[in-house]
């Protein structure tokens, strides 16, 4: 039997299917406003236009300012500001110039081993412009010494690409103004001198992160599509880790809720044949937003908990350095 409008959901949220699944399933985004609207104005009379407006924009700023389920607890004002607006809504969120620790994580550690490299002299770079071979071996042998992975640790790297931590640490610090070619060597800016002589790495790795952040592709270093999405949600990603994750939590909860929050993103996941688009979008976002982000940054432990090839699971706990790199004022 077909669902009537007002019926409950057959998805069991509780809600009336016209407030909750029936626009998705009509392929119609803009339904659920449509029934608002026209519950909202069902049974009233407007003596003009303007009386009917001041009603309208009342019920926005009402709505908009409501917290909403989905969200944890943020408005969609709150959120529309997470999504365009994160370094500059220090109502919500400040993002400290200097960190009060050394920062301890795999970006860390690759920026020092790189400043330290380039030192006054800076270092020549090859025909393509990367790093040699000699540095890139020696700072693979380091890293992997501290953050040991059995797999990549037995790889032979010949050039900056085959190392794609670091990689990724120089394209970054780059973008972020910390490094610049010259005559084909590699040098340190004035900018970053005169932040690392003030605060060391600990004034570098903010600018580093936030380049990562605004400007690094996440979608570089993995062959999935571009889904930015997941990128400019970034600090949805960290509020989730702040609400939650004092204590071991599975990767797919911040997964979960993520495409909860944003089930509409599931459009922009390329169909195949073999896995669903939800599957799809909770392994780019593992990837992306918890691996090679919030871990990579430090910001959280990760720990694999099974050890079938074919389906990994993990679990995440935040680390204390993400309460250092973002302050919350909610």
């Amino acid at each position: 039997m077909k669902t009537r409008r007002n019926d409950p959901c057959f998805c069991g949220s509780g809600k009336k299917y016209k407030k909750c699944c029936m626009g998705r399933a009509e392929g119609n985004p803009l339904q659920d406003v449509k029934d608002e609207v026209h519950d909202l104005l069902e049974g009233r009379t407007f003596g003009s236009m303007e009386e009917l407006q001041s009603l309208l924009d009342q019920h926005n700023q009402q709505k908009n300012s409501a917290s909403v389920e989905e969200f944890h607890g943020l408005s969609p004002d709150q959120m529309h500001r997470f999504l365009h607006m994160p370094f500059e809504s220090p109502e919500l969120v400040t993002f400290p110039r200097i960190l009060p620790t050394q920062p301890q994580s795999k970006a860390a550690f690759l920026l020092n081993m790189l400043v330290a490299e380039i030192g006054e002299e800076g270092i020549k770079l090859t025909a393509k412009g990367n790093l040699g071979q000699k540095f890139c071996q020696k700072a693979s042998k380091a890293y992997f010494d501290f953050f040991p992975e059995p797999l990549m640790s037995r790889l032979s790297v010949h050039t900056e690409t085959n190392f794609e931590s670091l990689h990724t640490i120089r394209l970054t610090a780059q973008l972020a103004g910390l490094t610049r070619k010259y005559k084909g060597r590699l040098l340190l800016t004035k900018k970053c001198l005169k932040s690392f002589e003030r605060g060391g790495v600990m004034e570098l790795y903010p600018l580093l992160m936030q380049a990562y952040i605004q400007k690094f592709n996440w979608a570089y270093r993995d062959g999935y599509g571009e889904v930015y999405f997941i990128q400019q949600s970034f600090l949805f990603t960290l509020y989730l880790l702040h609400k939650y994750g004092k204590s071991w939590r599975p990767a797919s909860f911040y997964s979960d809720n993520f495409l909860r929050a944003f089930p509409m993103l599931l459009r922009e996941i390329e169909p195949k044949l073999y896995e669903p688009p939800e599957d799809t979008l909770r392994k780019v976002y593992f990837l992306r937003a918890l691996q090679r982000f919030a871990g990579f940054f430090g910001l959280v432990d990760i720990e694999q908990v099974s050890e079938d090839p074919r389906n990994r699971e993990y679990r995440v706990r935040a680390t204390g350095l993400l309460d250092e790199v973002v302050e919350w004022n909610l």
